[in-house]
């Protein structure tokens, strides 16, 4: 798979699925540096304060011509 697909249905699944998002959030954290996290932790922050789901699907649609569906 390229980089892009796997991407993408790492978006669709844990769009769908909360299990799947926090085990993904914590597969991520446990590797990232301490940096990293905090920068992951800023970013959270402002993006709750800035994005509702509506800015982010219109954000992605920008970005790549349409909202994200299931996975193939």
């Amino acid at each position: 798979m390229m980089r892009n697909d796997v991407l993408q249905e790492l978006a669709a699944i844990v769009r769908q699925d909360q299990v799947a998002a926090l085990f993904v959030i914590g597969w991520w954290c446990a590797a990232a540096s301490d940096e990293d996290l905090e920068a992951c932790l800023v970013a959270a922050r402002e993006g709750r304060r800035v994005w509702g789901s509506e800015a982010h699907l219109a954000a992605y649609a920008e970005r790549w011509g349409r909202v994200p569906g299931a996975p193939h």
